[in-house]
């Protein structure tokens, strides 16, 4: 069973119209297996049904036209996020994304003037600011390593986090070989992690008692 509807897939779903908004969780999450697990599969075909709970009990809904609920999952349409560079930032810092988009701007159509071919990418939960670097009619190759450059915005200082960045058809495959950096002793691992920093100072003279 997969994971319920988020706030975000309610807010965009209308069940008086027939219509339910539902971003499909990751191979990983509804399997339960790393993708390691799952490279020798290049399709993976679902039936969706929807649980719904409502006063009379538990309920399973399903289309009508079997085929209408049918999902697939491709490997070429699976994009690749392989790591930030730098992954220590800090408040208004700039990163770069190393990613791989795979077949998946072949389905890129249309865009407007505000949209980016790509959703997001965000450290934690905090999108990363790509104004004034990417265009809607930029435009990246498949199958070969691009990068983005994006501002980091507010991060509490000190924690760690992983790195996403999201797509129409869905979160990219975050390549762990490379994302993941390690101490020395390999008893702090991280994709990214945030320092305090400091813009300014407001004297920079003293006495050799302090102050």
């Amino acid at each position: 069973m997969a994971s319920p509807l988020t706030e975000d897939d309610a807010f965009n779903s209308h069940p008086i119209l027939g219509s339910i908004a539902y971003r499909l969780p990751s191979l990983e999450s509804l399997l339960g297996v790393p993708m390691s697990y799952l490279s020798g599969y290049q399709s993976m075909t679902f039936y969706l049904t929807v649980l719904a709970d409502h006063e009379l009990g538990p309920e399973t809904l399903s289309c009508k036209t079997r085929n209408h609920c049918r999902i697939i999952f491709y490997r070429a349409y699976t994009p690749i996020a392989y790591y930030i560079q730098p992954p220590i930032v800090y408040y208004e810092s700039m990163t770069e994304v190393w990613f791989d988009p795979r077949s998946t701007t072949n389905l890129i159509q249309s865009l407007e003037n505000d949209e980016m071919p790509f959703i997001n990418a965000k450290i934690g939960g905090a999108a990363l600011d790509f104004e004034f670097n990417v265009d809607y009619d930029d435009s990246y190759s498949g199958y070969h390593r691009n990068r983005v450059r994006g501002q980091v915005g507010e991060l509490p200082a000190g924690e760690l986090y992983n790195i996403s960045m999201l797509w129409e058809v869905g979160q990219s495959f975050v390549q762990p070989q490379e994302a993941l950096h390690c101490t020395y002793d390999n008893q702090t691992c991280y994709q990214a992690r945030s320092v305090p920093v400091i813009f300014d100072v407001s004297s920079n003279t003293g006495y050799i008692t302090g102050g």
